[in-house]
């Protein structure tokens, strides 16, 4: 069927036809995910609902906004691209995630939760203008996503604008990456408040007064914001998700589904999955389940991990605490979570919620951590400068995947964190070469350290290789000369192997303390020395910007050579593919190195 399905057939097949088309679409997500990884069971949760809006609205006119996207492969195979499925998440491939360049159909793009409502608001907003080119605006959120406050202020924004209309679909699969936490997660509707709310009457606005009066009476919050509201919608039933759509596409106003789904749905080692290990996954054998790349080292989060458990069995007064944004199983923090579940906080996917509470916690005398990904990092940008580095709070944060990130594109990469650190006066920022350099900093960070300090890392297992931490905040000469490669992580081990194979006459500087930049060994280099400075992050606000301004205003005469990404954006590929392609692989700078060499 899919051989020859066009998005127009959709209008005209019966029901049954469209059960067969969900069942064919459910198989080629699972063939091409065990092959090429992916995010697979929020995909086989929403089949059916992707085909059920397919047929009752007209894409693209009707904006069909996917919140995140990572849930969006059924469209891409409805919408032309079922011939190019095969290459998802390659490179040059299709991605991951939704993408202006493949499709008018991809209404809007995100990689990162909670986008969607806001994003609809735009498009309602633009509607005024273009009311022939803008039909209906449909946003589809998880059930996770939409306790982000984002979510939040586009819903009381949206109640108070009666004349727009949204229809906004609540994917319930009470799963986020892996168990929801918080009290939507418990409880959607029939919410309660035992208490007065009479002091709350004068400091809130009247709408959210409103709601939280509705609360008292045990109203739904969407009810209770203005919406019209369905709840407990079977998301597996075609003909059931299509009434209730005619339906809310027929109603003049805003109105909320709460759509039911199982994550997983049609893959049981996925439906069965209550960690969140087949939310995003890498090849498996789709037969047994198996996975094909069996981890044979630690990840640097899980090394850390261990430590944290060391320190915490000598924590007599109980200060220690792990935060994390619903990134416990992918920042490798599980054995924490379970050893210590009460010294263990989920904060949800709310990333500035989580810094803010590590902020006061500080403040008041604990030892908070917060483990998140780079790229979710960059959503509290304004919290780590305002909150915690500005007063100089003692705030550790675990940043797991810095750098080029493999697979899931431009939205997830871990390229621009540097740059934002660099950005913030006050903050220590550290970088393992092994895992033992890893359990050095942890340890150093928690007893040593005075105010904010990241330690960033990137996604994979922790090497042995050379350790390069001194227990200081100074570089480690690995090997001596008058010009140096620098660089930091464990592709500094790499580098070393490099260097001997090759037997160029270079030095080798570990810069394991990314910021503050060691001025001492910099002010005793050699005059006339040249500095190659080889990074995976793009150049502003790179190790190599910082040593070249240093060097320019204390008027040195060393020259920097930066080996780095320019200030671009890096799609889908493999870690290698993609160093090749923006040339900075090892290869390049062995290159870059040689050539210096020469002309030297």
């Amino acid at each position: 069927m899919l051989d020859k399905f066009k998005l127009e057939d959709i209008k005209n097949m019966s029901y049954s036809e469209l059960q067969e088309l969900a069942n064919e679409i459910r198989e080629k997500i699972i063939d091409v995910t065990s092959k090429n990884g992916g995010h697979l069971a929020s995909n086989l949760g929403v089949v059916e609902l992707t085909i059920a809006l397919h047929k009752v609205f007209n894409s693209p006119i009707d904006k069909i906004i996917f919140d995140v996207s990572h849930q969006i492969y059924t469209h891409k195979i409805l919408t032309g691209r079922f011939d190019q499925f095969d290459s998802l998440r390659q490179m040059d491939g299709l991605s991951g995630f939704a993408k202006y360049s493949e499709s008018i159909h991809d209404a809007y793009e995100a990689g990162h939760s909670s986008t969607s409502i806001s994003a609809g608001l735009g498009f309602l907003e633009a509607k005024k203008s273009f009311p022939h080119q803008i039909g209906e605006v449909i946003a589809v959120v998880g059930d996770a996503s939409i306790a982000n406050g984002l979510c939040f202020e586009a819903l009381n924004y949206l109640g108070a604008h009666e004349d727009q209309k949204m229809i906004i679909i609540v994917n319930d699969n009470n799963m986020s990456i892996s168990k929801n936490i918080g009290a939507l997660a418990k409880r959607y509707n029939s919410l309660r408040i035992k208490h007065s709310l009479n002091p709350l009457r004068k400091i809130v606005p009247v709408r959210i007064k409103h709601a939280l009066q509705y609360y008292a009476y045990k109203v739904d919050l969407f009810t209770s914001m203005g919406f019209k509201y369905f709840e407990n919608i079977d998301g597996h039933n075609i003909e059931e998700l299509v009434k209730y759509l005619t339906v809310a596409k027929n109603l003049p106003h805003s109105i909320v589904l709460h759509i039911k789904t199982t994550k997983g749905k049609g893959y049981l080692p996925a439906e069965l999955d209550e960690k969140g290990i087949w939310h995003g996954v890498g090849p498996f054998d789709k037969t047994t389940g198996d996975f094909k790349f069996v981890k044979k080292r630690q990840s640097f989060g899980e090394v850390i991990c261990d430590e944290l458990i060391k320190y915490k069995e000598k924590d007599e007064n109980n200060l220690l605490r792990v935060i994390s944004p619903a990134t416990i199983l992918g920042s490798g923090i599980t054995k924490f979570a379970s050893r210590y579940p009460t010294s263990m906080i989920d904060v949800g996917i709310a990333e500035e919620n989580g810094v803010v509470m590590a902020s006061s916690m500080a403040l008041a005398g604990l030892k908070p951590i917060v483990f998140v990904y780079a790229t979710f990092l960059q959503r509290a940008f304004d919290e780590i400068l305002h909150d915690v580095a500005r007063s100089n709070l003692k705030v550790i944060f675990c940043v797991d995947r810095a750098g080029i990130i493999p697979d899931d594109g431009d939205t997830h990469q871990g390229i621009y964190d540097l740059a934002m650190y660099n950005a913030i006066p006050g903050l220590t920022v550290l970088n393992p070469t092994s895992d033992n350099d890893a359990r050095l900093m942890i340890n150093y960070a928690l007893d040593h350290i005075d105010g904010p300090i990241v330690i960033r890392y990137p996604k994979g297992s922790a090497k042995k290789g050379i350790d390069t931490f001194t227990n200081s905040l100074s570089w480690k000469t690995i090997l001596s000369g008058k010009d140096y490669i620098v660089s930091y992580g464990p592709v500094v081990d790499d580098i070393y192997h490099r260097i001997n194979e090759e037997q160029i006459n270079i030095g080798l500087l570990a810069a394991s303390v990314i910021s503050p930049i060691d001025e001492k060994f910099i002010d005793n280099l050699e005059q006339n020395s040249t500095l190659y400075v080889y990074e995976d992050v793009i150049y502003n606000g790179s190790l190599a910007s910082n040593l070249l301004s240093y060097i320019n205003k204390n008027k040195l005469n060393i020259k920097i050579v930066s080996i780095s990404l320019k200030n671009t954006y890096v799609h889908e590929g493999k870690v290698d593919e993609l160093k090749k392609r923006h040339l900075i692989s090892l290869d390049d700078l062995m290159t870059i190195v040689k050539e210096g060499i020469t002309k030297c």
